[in-house]
């Protein structure tokens, strides 16, 4: 479902020059930590705690760099896009109570093992029930959501929209958007992030149906990134509230998968250099 992920791809591809250049410098740090201890020969002890400090390095110098090197409206841009996921996730875990699938089939399990019940606990079947190709089905249950409230009738429409998108490239934001001013201040901040979402990721499949060299360009020269826009724009919404947020919640999803190959990569360099096994 490439429109369903453009906007998570539409990241990688710009923070991949920036994540590169943090990891090469932290296999050149364990490299170097690597070749000191290969020829001092400490013994066990040291060498454990130098390997422990190379894997560490690693991780803390590519995320480290990644994030001096983010320009400032990229850094913006995602700051709204993960608080927006985090926002989804938590409500995941308040509506179901399980961790989110991470595949096709896991999704498919999942909606075989929860049937329908009707009413808004069904909102977290749609975005599932999309993944693995089930439009008319998302469709349904979109416009069986209830509309009781100013923020029902929003998500509805929001629902109805990133369907409709990801089904046929064709998604309209305006009954979402028109329902904003009916909402009390605090829930128009956060629609109007959601929305942004969305409006970003139509604006990213189409960026990403650009050829490569052009992406390229626009990524290394700061051109034609406008699905950036609508998330700056939202993020301007919440003042200097999210102003230490980023990090933070960016560390707590990779920070694990930087660690483990922070320890393959000291491993390689340790066996290479000679300093493993210890003496």
């Amino acid at each position: 479902m490439a429109r369903q992920f453009a906007l998570l791809r539409a990241f990688r591809q710009i923070e991949t020059l920036r994540v590169t250049i943090g990891a090469l410098v932290g296999v050149a740090v364990t490299s170097l930590v690597a070749v000191v201890v290969g020829l001092t020969r400490p013994g066990p002890i040291v060498t454990a705690i130098a390997f422990v400090v190379a894997a560490a390095s690693f991780a803390f110098l590519t995320f480290g760099l990644a994030a001096v090197l983010r320009p400032r409206r990229v850094r913006r841009a995602l700051t709204t896009y993960r608080w927006v996921g985090r926002f989804d996730w938590l409500r995941w875990r308040r509506m179901t109570g399980d961790d989110l699938p991470r595949t096709p089939a896991r999704a498919r399990m999942w909606l075989e093992a929860h049937p329908a019940r009707g009413g808004r606990d069904d909102l977290a079947r749609i975005e599932l029930l999309v993944w693995i190709g089930e439009f008319d089905s998302a469709r349904r249950v979109a416009d069986t959501l209830p509309d009781a409230t100013p923020w029902d009738r929003f998500e509805r429409a929001l629902q109805r929209a990133f369907v409709d998108f990801v089904a046929s490239g064709d998604g309209d934001l305006t009954p979402a958007i028109d329902v904003i001013a009916d909402l009390s201040s605090a829930e128009a901040r956060t629609a109007r992030a959601m929305v942004a979402i969305e409006e970003a990721r139509q604006r990213a499949a189409s960026w990403l149906r650009l050829e490569a060299a052009a992406r390229r360009r626009a990524i290394e020269e700061g051109g034609d990134l406008d699905w950036l826009d609508p998330l700056e724009r939202a993020r301007d919404g919440f003042g200097h509230e999210l102003d230490r947020f980023l990090l933070p919640d960016l560390a707590r999803w990779v920070a694990s998968p930087l660690l483990v190959v922070g320890c393959l990569s000291a491993l390689t360099t340790f066996l290479v250099s000679g300093a493993l096994p210890p003496r």
